[in-house]
């Protein structure tokens, strides 16, 4: 365990431009385009005021100052519900961090020979592989959520006060709503289904990680991705009839489009939202609800499969 905890520490240390550093970046970008965003409307809206209806003009004061009893506990729980939505754009960027990761994970070490060091030392293959399966499934989207917290309750804060200063206060609401605490526990949550449902193409990724001489991206994309076009191809020249759209929705959503957190929504044997859908909680439900579903053991049963493999390539490929 202990030998664990450091080799989780070096793909850290290694890494932490794009686990640490692009989520902080991005972070800071969203908020400071946001809040300046905010901050232009109000003074906009308080200089030359706002249309209602087309018909009336008013300032961002009198405008806020009509806000019904009702219409402010709504959007209290819209925001206690919603706020970690703002921070999309770190999970998307998570996402190629991770694809990336994956590919020159156990390539790196061959291509500059620094694999001869870690071999010399006591650490098994299996544990190195490991490690950069926890890291790629486990820690980078920890790393990815906080920095979404982080981010979005801050500038709830920001927005919070800004129209508290207009006359419109909705601390009281927001802070006495469940939740908004609730929202928190529960983005983390998701993390064990989407380290499963992304099992197998992380495993895939450091399979050919291990195995590719050079080119790792050419190999991962470019195989699946050619032997898709020659097979339409063929299907189109001999009229096979065959139904290449479920071939490339695979590809696309199942096979690399895994790693997005929630694609396991577009499954079509698993659940989908509805109208009776009422916040943040019912999505946690429904992602669970996966469980019951062939699509996620398959792909469970298909990463172990890489990552056996990944360990015994990296224990007989050490070429540069």
């Amino acid at each position: 365990m202990n030998t664990q905890k450091w080799l989780l520490k070096r793909e850290y240390w290694e890494h932490k431009g794009g686990f640490f550093w692009t989520p902080v970046v991005i972070s800071a970008i969203i908020s400071l385009f946001t809040i300046g965003s905010l901050i232009i409307a109000t003074v906009l809206g308080q200089n030359s005021g706002m249309h209602f209806g087309g018909n009336s003009e008013m300032s961002i004061q009198v405008a806020l100052s009509k806000v019904t009893e009702p219409d402010k506990i709504e959007f209290a729980q819209g925001l206690a519900n919603g706020y970690p939505l703002i921070g999309a754009p770190i999970m998307i960027a998570m996402v190629f961090v991770v694809f990336f990761y994956c590919l020159g994970a156990l390539f790196d070490d061959r291509k500059d020979r620094s694999i001869l060091f870690w071999k010399s030392l006591p650490i098994s293959d299996r544990d190195t592989v490991l490690s950069k399966l926890i890291t790629a499934s486990l820690v980078a989207p920890i790393i990815a959520i906080v920095s979404v917290l982080a981010m979005s309750l801050f500038i709830l804060f920001v927005f919070m006060v800004i129209v508290a200063f207009h006359g419109l206060n909705l601390f009281g609401y927001v802070l006495s709503n469940p939740d908004f605490y609730l929202t928190t526990v529960k983005s983390f949550t998701i993390i064990p289904i989407y380290a499963l449902w992304a099992l197998p193409t992380i495993a895939y990724l450091l399979f050919v990680s291990s195995w590719a001489k050079t080119k790792p991206f050419l190999w991962a994309v470019g195989v699946p991705v050619l032997g898709g076009v020659i097979i339409s191809w063929m299907n189109a020249l001999l009229d096979l009839g065959w139904d290449m759209s479920s071939f490339w929705k695979f590809i696309s959503l199942r096979w690399f489009g895994s790693l997005v957190p929630g694609s396991w929504f577009s499954n079509s044997e698993g659940v989908h939202l509805d109208d009776k859908s009422q916040g943040f909680g019912d999505l946690i439900l429904q992602s669970y609800q996966q469980f019951a579903h062939l699509n996620l053991w398959i792909g469970i049963v298909i990463g172990v499969a890489f990552i056996l493999a990944a360990i015994q390539m990296r224990r007989y490929r050490d070429e540069g």
